[in-house]
C-alpha cells in the first residue's frame, strides 16, 4: 500500500478520478442526477381552487374567459410533495403582457415549484377576450323586489340613492352594451315609517334585461325610501267625444262605482278632487249601453282602486222644445246714441233647443241669453252677430243668427 502511495500512476488516477466525480456532478441536473440515484418512493397530490393570477396591464386591458381557479397535481418524492402542498409557495399564472386585443389561446404557467416535482395544471390552456379598457359614468335607478310584502295601507315615497351615480368599467363591447343601471331592494320583511338599506349591491343589465360582466364603484349604494299610508276617496267625471247618431241625444252617463280610491303620500293627496279625464266615444252608441273604462292615476300616487270602472250611456229619441221671446241685449252702444232694430223687429228671438224629453222638461227661455255687441259702431245700419249664452250639453238654433240695427 506504501508502494502505491508513493507511486506518481497511483496519484494521478485518482487525481483523475476525482476530477470527472466533480465534472458529473456539477453538469447533470437534478432529475438526471436523481435517476442515476436509488429512486425513493413516488408519492402524487391534487390540490384544487388554485387562484389563477392575470398578469395583463390593467390601466389599460380587461380580459374576459379567464376561470378564477385551476386544479393543481404534482408528482414527486413524497417529503418534497408533503412540503409543497402543505406550503404551497408557487404561483399559477396566463401571461397576456405582450398579446393585443382580441381572442387568444393561452398556456397556464406555472413558478416556484421544485425541479424534482412532475407539475400538471388542468386546464393546460384557455381561451379569453381582450378588449381596451372602457369607464363611463351612470345614474342609479332602484330595482324594488317584493313590494307586494309591505303592510297593507303602506305606500313607498320617491327613493333618494346616495351616491346617485357610479362609475362602470369594462370592455368597450360591455359597456356600450349597458342600458341600466339598478340598485337592488329586497322589501321582504321591511317594516316601518322608512326604508333605509346601507349597502343595496347595484347590478347592470343590457337592453334584454341580462347582467353583464363589467366593475362598478362603488359595487353598493345606500338607498333611503320614505314609507307612507294614504289614500283619499274621489268622485269620477266622465267627458264625452263625437256625436251620437241622428235622431238620438244622450240621456245620462253614470259610472260604477261612482267613486275610487287612490293610494299614496298624504302631501300628494291633498290636491286630488276628483278624476275628470275619462272619456267615452258616444259615436260608437245606436242604444242605452255600457263600456269599460280605465282609470288613470294621477301623478306621484302609487295606485288606484278599482282600475277600471263600468261607464253607462243612457240615450233617448230627440224631441225638441221651441223657446219664444228671449230679448236680445245690446253691449259697447255709445252715450247718448239710439238704437233701432230692424230685424228681429221686436228685438226678440226664438231658440229651438234638441234633447231628450225629460231634459227638456225643465228647460225655459229663462236659461237663455242673447246679445249683440256695438262698441266702435256709429252711425248708420249695421249687421250685429247675436251671441247665445244656454245650459251645456244642449244643441240648439236660433231663428236669427245677425240683427239688422239702425244707430243715430
Amino acid at each position: 500500500m506504501d508502494k502505491w502511495l508513493k507511486s506518481p500512476w497511483f496519484i494521478r488516477i485518482i487525481s483523475l478520478l476525482l476530477a470527472i466525480g466533480l465534472y458529473v456532478s456539477v453538469s447533470l441536473s437534478d432529475n438526471e442526477a436523481s435517476a442515476l440515484l436509488p429512486k425513493s418512493s413516488s408519492e402524487t397530490a391534487t390540490m384544487s381552487n388554485i387562484p389563477l393570477q392575470v398578469r395583463i396591464d390593467e390601466e389599460k386591458y380587461v380580459v374576459r374567459g379567464v376561470p378564477q381557479t385551476v386544479n393543481v397535481s404534482i408528482e414527486g418524492s413524497g417529503g418534497i410533495v408533503t412540503t409543497t402542498e402543505r406550503v404551497r409557495a408557487f404561483n399559477v399564472f396566463v401571461d397576456l403582457e405582450k398579446l393585443e386585443p382580441g381572442k387568444h389561446d393561452v398556456r397556464v404557467q406555472h413558478q416556484g415549484f421544485s425541479n424534482n416535482l412532475s407539475v400538471n395544471i388542468e386546464p393546460q390552456t384557455i381561451e379569453v377576450v381582450i378588449e381596451e379598457r372602457a369607464t363611463k359614468e351612470f345614474n342609479t335607478e332602484v330595482d324594488i323586489m317584493n313590494q307586494d310584502q309591505l303592510n297593507e295601507g303602506m305606500i313607498l315615497g320617491e327613493p333618494v340613492v346616495d351616491p346617485e351615480t357610479v362609475e362602470v368599467t369594462g370592455g368597450k363591447s360591455e359597456v356600450n352594451k349597458i342600458a341600466m343601471v339598478k340598485a337592488i331592494v329586497d322589501l321582504n320583511k321591511i317594516d316601518g315609517k322608512k326604508i333605509s338599506i346601507d349597502n343595496a349591491p347595484v347590478k347592470v343589465y343590457d337592453e334584454q334585461g341580462n347582467e353583464l360582466n363589467v366593475f362598478v364603484d362603488p359595487s353598493t349604494v345606500q338607498v333611503d325610501i320614505p314609507v307612507e299610508g294614504g289614500q283619499k276617496e274621489v268622485p269620477l267625471s266622465v267627458q264625452t267625444k263625437g256625436e251620437l247618431p241622428d235622431g238620438l241625444s244622450l240621456q245620462s252617463i253614470s259610472t260604477k262605482p261612482e267613486t275610487v280610491t287612490v293610494f299614496g303620500q298624504e302631501s300628494l293627496l291633498k290636491d286630488v278632487k276628483e278624476i275628470s279625464n275619462l272619456t267615452v266615444d258616444l259615436s260608437s252608441f245606436e242604444k242605452d249601453g255600457s263600456v269599460e273604462i280605465d282609470i288613470p292615476l294621477p301623478s306621484g300616487l302609487t295606485r288606484v282602486e278599482p282600475s277600471t270602472v263600468q261607464a253607462q250611456i243612457d240615450v233617448e229619441e230627440t224631441v225638441e222644445k221651441m223657446l219664444e221671446d228671449i230679448p236680445v241685449q245690446v253691449n259697447g252702444l255709445e252715450e247718448g246714441r239710439d238704437i233701432t232694430f230692424i230685424e228681429p223687429e221686436n228685438q226678440a228671438i226664438t231658440v229651438t233647443v234638441m234633447g231628450t224629453e225629460k231634459q227638456l222638461q225643465e228647460i225655459t227661455a229663462e236659461d237663455f241669453t242673447a246679445t249683440i255687441d256695438v262698441q266702435g259702431y256709429y252711425e248708420g245700419e249695421f249687421d250685429a252677430e247675436i251671441q247665445i249664452n244656454g245650459p251645456e250639453g244642449f244643441d240648439y238654433t236660433a231663428n236669427f243668427n245677425y240683427a239688422r240695427v239702425q244707430i243715430e
